[in-house]
Order: C-alpha cells, then sequence, then structure tokens
C-alpha cells in the first residue's frame, strides 16, 4: 500500500534566501568592459504598505494556484491532486513572518481529520478525488486547522492513529466519500463515533482577553457538511454555535434518498438534459451540466475526464414502485449510464469538441468490451433495446475521425488510441450495426450533420430486399473506402 508519509508537507521547506521577494542580483563585470551596468539594488518590500504586502501574501497563498495534478500523481493514487504550498516567505524576517502567517491563516482555513485507518486516506484521494495537503507525521505537526474532526471505532478500541490535512473548501468532498462508503457498507456507520471541535488558529499570537469567536459562516462551512453522514454511532460536537450544531443533527437525521428517488432523479436530469441538447450549440453546455448532475443521482462522479464508480452495493436491491417497479436498482442503472454516455458523447461532437467525444466514448467502448459476453450482449440487445450502446461506437467513430482528419491539430491526443483494436472508425460502425435495433434513419442524419463520407452513411441503409432483373435479391453493401473520398485507409 502507497505510504502517505511521502506527501510533502507544503512542499520542501528548503532553507530561506534572505533575500526573498527581491530581484536577482546582477552579475559584477566582466574584465573585458561586458556587463557594465549598475546592479540593480534589491526591492524595498516593506516600503510598500502593508495593505499591499497583505494582498500579495494572499495571491501567494493562494490554493487555487497551488494545487497539483499528473499523471505522475494519479499513479500513486492522488487522484484529487496535492496542494504545494511554499512556506519559505515566513523565514526571510519576523515581521513578514507575522504578516504572511495572519494573511495564511485567513486564506488557506483548513481542518484536520484524524482516522484510525491509514487506507482512509488512500481512499478519500482515490475514489473521492480529494485534494491532500499533507499527512501523518507532518500532519500532527500542523497547528493552524480551524476544527479537528476525530474519527473512532469505539467497538473495536480503534483511535484515530493517522492524521490528514484538508483545505476547508474540500470538506464536502471528504464527507461526500464518506456518504458514498456507508451506502457501500451499511453497518459502517453504526460502528462509528465523530468528534467535531471547532478551535482557533490564532488563539495562541493573541493577548488574554482579545479572542475572538470564529464567525458563524466559518462554523457552519465546517459543521455542515456533516449532514451527510448519517446513522453514526455518537456525535461529539465542541465549541460550535448551538443553532448551528442543531442544524447538522437536523440534517444527519434526514435519511438517504431511496433507490427509486436516485433512479427517477437521475431519469428527470437526463430529460432536461435532452431539452438542453436540442437546443444545439448554444444548449451543449447546459446539457453536459444536466448529464453529469443525472450521473451523480446514480452515484456516479464525474471530475474532468476522471470518473469514479460508487456505492455499487446501494444498486442491488429491487425497485418495488415507481418508474422502474420490478426491475433492480443494478438494471436501471446500466441503461441510464448507457444513455447518459451517448448523450454526453452527442453535447460533445455538437460542441465540436472531438478529443472529449472520442475520450468518453473510447473509454466505455473498453468497458463494454472487457465485458461483453454472449449473456451479456443478449442483455443490451433485448432489455436495453441496444440503441444506446450503437449510438456510443457511432459517435466514437465520428470524433475519432474528425481527429484524424486533422492529424496536425490532434496528434498529442490521438497517441492515447495508438495499438487500440476499437481505435479505428469502420470497425466502431460495423461493430455499431448490431445494437441498432430502430432503424438507422437517425445514424445516416447523424453521419450527414457531421460531414462524414457517403461510403460511412450507407454502411447504415436500412434492409430493403428488391427484385434485380435477374430475380435475385440486391442487397447493399457499403462500399470500400479509397482514395476517391481523399482520406487513405489507415485512418479508418
Amino acid at each position: 500500500m502507497f505510504q502517505f508519509h511521502s506527501i510533502p508537507l507544503l512542499t520542501h521547506l528548503r532553507s530561506p534566501h534572505r533575500r526573498a521577494m527581491s530581484t536577482p542580483s546582477v552579475p559584477p563585470p566582466t574584465s573585458d568592459g561586458a556587463g557594465t551596468e549598475a546592479p540593480t539594488a534589491p526591492f524595498r518590500f516593506l516600503d510598500l504598505p502593508l495593505e499591499l504586502r497583505e494582498q500579495i501574501y494572499a495571491l501567494y497563498f493562494k490554493p487555487a494556484d497551488r494545487l497539483r495534478k499528473s499523471a505522475t500523481l494519479e499513479r500513486e493514487g492522488f487522484y484529487g491532486g496535492v496542494y504545494e504550498f511554499d512556506l519559505r516567505v515566513m523565514r526571510t524576517s519576523k515581521q513578514i513572518c507575522r504578516e504572511a502567517r495572519k494573511v495564511w491563516r485567513r486564506e488557506v482555513k483548513t481542518v484536520k481529520v484524524g482516522t484510525p485507518w491509514p487506507s482512509a486516506v488512500n481512499h478519500i484521494s482515490s475514489e473521492g478525488l480529494v485534494p491532500i495537503i499533507c499527512t501523518d507525521n507532518r500532519a500532527n505537526c500542523f497547528n493552524d486547522h480551524h476544527a479537528l474532526i476525530q474519527i473512532t471505532a469505539p467497538f473495536h478500541q480503534a483511535v484515530p492513529e493517522h492524521a490528514v490535512i484538508l483545505l476547508l473548501d474540500d470538506l464536502h468532498l471528504f464527507t461526500q466519500t464518506w456518504y458514498y462508503s456507508a451506502l457501500s457498507y451499511p453497518m459502517l456507520n453504526d460502528r462509528l463515533s465523530t468528534a467535531l471541535v471547532l478551535r482557533d488558529p490564532d488563539l495562541d499570537d493573541v493577548d488574554e482577553g482579545d479572542e475572538k469567536d470564529i464567525p458563524l459562516s466559518i462554523q457552519r462551512k465546517i459543521l455542515l457538511p456533516f449532514g451527510q453522514v448519517k446513522g453514526l454511532h455518537s456525535v461529539q460536537v465542541e465549541g460550535f454555535d448551538k443553532s448551528i450544531e442543531r442544524e447538522l443533527r437536523t440534517a444527519m437525521a434526514v435519511p438517504p434518498p431511496t433507490l427509486r428517488h436516485s433512479c427517477e432523479l437521475s431519469t428527470k436530469l437526463l430529460q432536461e438534459g435532452d431539452t438542453h441538447l436540442a437546443r444545439g450549440a448554444v444548449g451543449a453546455a447546459a446539457a453536459l451540466d444536466s448529464y453529469r448532475a443525472a450521473f451523480h443521482a446514480i452515484h456516479i462522479l464525474i471530475h474532468g475526464r476522471t470518473r469514479r464508480v460508487l456505492a455499487d452495493t446501494f444498486f442491488h436491491a429491487n425497485i418495488t414502485s415507481g418508474t422502474y417497479a420490478g426491475h433492480t436498482g443494478m438494471t436501471v442503472r446500466v441503461i441510464l449510464r448507457l444513455k447518459l454516455v451517448s448523450r454526453m458523447i452527442s453535447a460533445y461532437l455538437v460542441q465540436a469538441a472531438w478529443a472529449e467525444a472520442a475520450h468518453c466514448g473510447m473509454r466505455s467502448v473498453r468497458i463494454m468490451s472487457e465485458a461483453m459476453d454472449t449473456e451479456f450482449e443478449d442483455f443490451l440487445a433485448e432489455l436495453v433495446g441496444g440503441d444506446d450502446v450503437g449510438l456510443v461506437y457511432v459517435r466514437a467513430g465520428i470524433a475519432l475521425y474528425k481527429m484524424k482528419a486533422d492529424v496536425e491539430t490532434w496528434h498529442e491526443e490521438l497517441k492515447a488510441f495508438e495499438g487500440e483494436e476499437m481505435a479505428d472508425v469502420r470497425r466502431l460502425f460495423e461493430v455499431s450495426q448490431k445494437h441498432l435495433k430502430r432503424g438507422k434513419a437517425n445514424v445516416r442524419r447523424e453521419l450527414e450533420l457531421y460531414g462524414m463520407p457517403r461510403p460511412f452513411v450507407v454502411m447504415f441503409q436500412d434492409p430493403e430486399p428488391g427484385q434485380s432483373d435477374d430475380g435475385s435479391v440486391a442487397v447493399h453493401v457499403g462500399s470500400a473506402y479509397d482514395e476517391e473520398n481523399g482520406t487513405p485507409d489507415s485512418w479508418l
């Protein structure tokens, strides 16, 4: 298991340069007379007004600019990214340290979470996409947090031995991950207790009698995300305003949405997305928002190109009433996923976002290819009707064709599909045929809309047996793609 103590604390705290925040020094003149300009005097940062210095500190510590994501971090499990703050500025002088620390605590509000299990830290980053500041020993030394969250398992005598520091703005992602974990493991929260303790990180730096209450807005931002966490063995709240504590406990008492509600909400959001998409390019962005929300309703999180399918156990139950009565939640979820994927690809095509359409489509093609056996194929073809499956293949093919028609622009994106058997336009169109059970007229219109070559369009002719002069049956066959169409076979 990956060890989280390797995460740097607010990145590397190297030995400070004493002339931090000053202009670089100019090298001395050489003997041949070159470089004879006079050295530039260091910028006198402390001559700036305090208000301006504080604005500079705020920009320097801006969390959005310090969040790092990369393929390397993802391979290590940090799909949410890692914040890399650099605190060397606080080591330049006592005055700058005092000023910068004040702004740091104001702009970078954090919480410390203690958990009994090191795997929990891994889980929130890899599955919940929660960005991390630091963990374990470095987190234990961290003392600028606004709240301490202690999770224990009293029946197992498990105490919070592992710590992680999170940005307050990301706390809702942590509680959301916890919410989905409880849906997957219904008995989880029955065995857990949680203590939520408010603290003032500035308390050690103020004189007695000058203490200030933590603003209610911050207290609410800390406490209310835990309304998603249901059915805990016990909850202890310390230091928070009583009205906010009552608000939290009221939210915790509300049961999570039922399986029926989740599936029907996803369907409603899908239909809203279709309404937006019917407006064409002007409605495509709103359609994508609705489709992502529909995925979220059935516990599939989409963040950029990262997708997480959560709470599978929740969908194993039967739906006993409503639109999907008589079906299992898993069946309905598969149907909705296929419909949503085909529509998201369509929205990307409308936006001419070929790379996003190809990525979304080919990811689903891979999943279906890996899972495809006779039983699953029959399920897709008969129960779902197959059309949405076929449209995934068709629209992925359109996106790939558009990219391959402009290799100079898309060569970097196309590298992701090198060596894939299914990353072939003609192959995708051929596989789509067996899933299109309701006629192919709409597919032909869509291909024509995106300017696909005629040989591709005629691949989707509906069967029309006709008699030739000699009495034989004439069959329409898609002609081979050749140089007359301006595109070499190797692109397909």
